[in-house]
């Protein structure tokens, strides 16, 4: 049994939790806590201990507190400490139903999921159910690591088999079936020399050819280009056109000459003001004069020029050497590999640079010619001054043509070869030989060892099968032993309860990795479903057909009933949060009766609650011999206080009565203000002798606790509050003497006041 609460430091609500003497639980506890005030944290700490989840305790740090947690129970006359890792000491068998097993088994909100059922399997079946069922989990989890062995080998030898048989295929299972054959190197070897010469064949129908070069342009079309002139421009015309360029006598401008600049202008020419300086024409003779010079002719013969000079320079700026020398290379490559794979003797083309470089002084030579041709496209160049430059240009375009010559002359070489060969019985050769060397592959070392691998985890993999259909057997049949008695246990509390539906409790659901627990609401007979989707908001649900209280009701006997169903409840702790919550006064008395049956049934028993009616109700139904009443208090700032605790006093009405006006005066009600001053006093005796009656008097004053604090050990809960209770003795110390006449320390300020009844009122928390 949890015999005391020793320590708790920095879990959810307790930054420090101490108790007093005599806070010592019995096999029936009541424990009174505020909302807020460290209930649901202790029962979490117990969910922690029995489960030994530190994950529990851990999440629950409490927010800016200090960074060790600690707890210390004592427990059957052991300590059992959790040292903000880990437990150690011995783990007690405890159930705990609140708001925890209400959302992790039951419903969350207005909502019942999959893992609700899941979870709710688990607890109705017990732990021998759920050692079934993490048999079951854990031999799926093998299973999936047996497939990833499986889905590896396979692979293997997938990728093994593609490696050599491709684009042929062949199954894992034909693979492994394969039989070793003796002599294969010898017979590999035979077929190799077919293969050679299939494989030449199709490799050489498929083989790149050599290309051919780009031939120069044609020297007539330079040539042309020079000797071109233009002879209909007027005389008139072409002497004013000379005579005019020839008064700057200025050399060519950003490669624009004058009578480029001078055709340019001649399409502004019609208006009345010059196209060149603005001024008004009076004599229009000159422009007349350009627009007959600059004809059609001479602009078809400027384009040829420019398109000349575009050509060569190509040559000039290395591109076409680029190019050629690219292809030469590729040429080569090509050449090299029809030598070595049908011994065809490579074309003498090594003077390509040669001839390369005899383009480019040529076209370096016909440049000059063509500026000059610019600077005067009206008249002729001489055939003399162009001859030798054309006759080298055209002696270079035969030889790159004689180069293509011999390349036409390979290429039909090439041919006549590849119309020789015969690559009918590629395929066929191909894949007997690629058959072979599987069959050889299939038998190396690391192939054998790969194909035991993945023998030997189908043949577990087969056992893991049979294994889990036994396992579900037994959790069937184990489960159907639990679930057949189950539904009717529960739909006897409903009844009791007085709830207006029951359930009708089925076989559990198999689907999935883990079974869930499967069940449906009837009321009026009409089957819902639990968890329904919570988007058909138009469809009856667990939702919409159960109202708070009932959903607290099923949560209840789900419980009750098995835990009452537990073979081992005799030895199990029973700890219920707040039991009664959403529940009517019929409920409650129901929930008090149970709770009764519970304190003799298991080892021990624990109800917390925020309720000291409930609380009291218990109290009168219970054996006084078996039942203890603790208290979850302050006393000293920073330092819960876990308390023996005086139901019957607490629910005394001049007690309640006390504290709540004090509570009520600081809400604004009209107290007589040395009353409230008076009842300070009171508050803190009755608390402080009710929370250490050990250490305090029955009637004990506030001057003789405050002496008591003063000598006791500095572990004592309360000792924190010493200064606290000083300051409201002396400021009510006036209040238990007769009133002095004219006495002005003996006026009261209401803000004064207040402050000194919220700080007995922070004190005294858990009355």
């Amino acid at each position: 049994m949890l015999q005391e609460v020793k320590y708790v430091q920095n879990i959810g609500r307790f930054a420090q939790a101490k108790p007093v003497a005599h806070a010592v639980f019995g096999k029936c506890t009541l424990i009174f806590g505020e909302n807020a005030w460290g209930k649901s944290t202790l029962a979490d700490i117990l969910r922690s201990l029995t489960t030994w989840n530190s994950e529990i305790i851990i999440g629950r740090k409490t927010l800016a507190g200090g960074p060790e947690q600690k707890a210390i129970l004592q427990i059957n006359g052991q300590a059992v400490s959790f040292n903000g890792d880990s437990w150690t000491g011995i783990k007690p068998k405890i159930a705990i139903y609140d708001s925890t097993f209400i959302n992790d088994n039951v419903f969350s909100g207005d909502i019942v999921t999959n893992e609700h059922l899941k979870k709710q399997y688990g607890l109705v079946v017990g732990s021998e159910g759920v050692k079934l069922v993490r048999q079951i989990v854990d031999l799926d989890n093998e299973n999936n690591d047996i497939n990833k062995i499986i889905r590896n080998a396979e692979d293997e030898l997938k990728a093994v088999s593609r490696s050599i048989l491709a684009p042929y295929t062949i199954s894992v299972d034909d693979f492994m079936s394969l039989t070793k054959q003796e002599g294969i190197d010898v017979t590999i070897d035979k077929k190799q020399i077919e293969v050679q010469q299939a494989q030449k064949t199709k490799e050489l129908k498929a083989a790149s050819e050599p290309k051919f070069f780009a031939v120069p342009t044609d020297s007539e079309q330079f040539q042309s280009v020079l000797e071109k002139g233009i002879d209909e421009i007027a005389e008139s015309a072409l002497k004013a056109v000379r005579e005019h360029v020839a008064i700057y006598n200025c050399k060519d401008v950003n490669h624009i000459t004058h009578e480029s600049w001078l055709e340019v202008g001649t399409a502004f020419g019609e208006a009345d003001n010059c196209p060149y300086c603005g001024q008004l024409l009076q004599d229009r003779t000159l422009v007349e004069a350009y627009k007959k010079f600059f004809s059609e002719d001479y602009k078809r013969l400027s384009e040829n020029v420019r398109k000349a000079s575009q050509i060569l320079t190509k040559y000039t700026n290395k591109e076409f050497r680029n190019t050629v020398s690219e292809l030469f290379t590729q040429n080569q490559h090509t050449f090299k590999y029809w030598k070595e794979v049908a011994q065809l003797e490579i074309p003498d083309i090594s003077s390509l640079s040669e001839i390369i470089q005899q383009m480019e002084n040529a076209a370096m030579q016909m440049e000059v010619l063509f500026q000059k041709k610019q600077e005067n496209l009206t008249d002729p160049l001489p055939f003399e001054q162009f001859s030798e430059v054309i006759k080298t240009w055209e002696n270079g375009r035969i030889k790159i043509q004689r180069i293509n010559e011999k390349i036409t002359n390979y290429l039909d070489k090439i041919k006549t070869l590849k119309d020789g060969l015969d690559p009918s019985q590629l395929p066929k050769i191909e894949e007997e030989i690629k058959r072979l060397q599987l069959t050889k592959r299939r038998f190396d070392e690391d192939i054998v060892e790969a194909v035991n691998r993945l023998k030997e985890s189908n043949k577990r993999k087969e056992e893991i099968r049979n294994q889990k259909e036994k396992l579900r057997e037994s959790l069937t049949k184990h489960g159907r032993s639990i679930t057949s008695s189950l539904g009717t246990t529960i739909n006897a509390y409903l009844k009791r309860l007085n709830a207006g539906f029951r359930i009708d409790y089925k076989e559990p659901n198999y689907r999935g990795k883990e079974p869930a627990a499967s069940y449906q609401i009837l009321i009026n007979d009409v089957a819902v479903s639990p968890n329904t989707s919570p988007d058909a908001v138009d469809q009856p649900s667990f939702r919409n057909t159960l109202s708070a209280g009932d959903k607290q009701v099923l949560a209840l006997a789900l419980f009750l009933a098995r835990i009452n169903a537990d073979p081992h409840l005799s030895e199990t702790i029973v700890v219920l949060d707040d039991p009664f919550t959403s529940l009517d006064n019929f409920r409650r008395q129901f929930t008090a009766i149970e709770i009764k049956k519970l304190c003799g049934q298991a080892k021990q028993t624990i109800v917390l609650s925020h309720e000291k009616g409930f609380l009291r109700l218990l109290w009168d139904k219970i054996d006084q011999s078996i039942i203890k009443s603790i208290s979850l208090q302050s006393g000293a700032p920073g330092i819960t206080t876990i308390s023996s605790f005086d139901i019957e006093a607490a629910t005394q009405p001049r007690y309640v009565t006390e504290r709540m006006q004090i509570e009520e005066f600081i809400e604004g009600e009209p107290y007589e203000l040395n009353y409230i001053r008076s009842r300070l006093r009171t508050v803190c005796e009755d608390f402080y002798r009710k929370g250490d009656p050990g250490l305090f008097s029955g009637a004990s004053s506030l001057e003789e606790i405050i002496r008591k604090l003063d000598t006791t050990a500095d572990q004592h809960p309360y000792k924190g509050a010493l200064q606290d209770l000083r300051d409201i003795n002396e400021y009510s110390r006036g209040d238990s003497h007769a009133e002095v006449q004219d006495n002005s320390s003996e006026e009261t300020s209401i803000e004064e006041l207040k402050g000194f009844c919220q700080k007995v009122l922070d004190l005294t928390r858990g009355m």
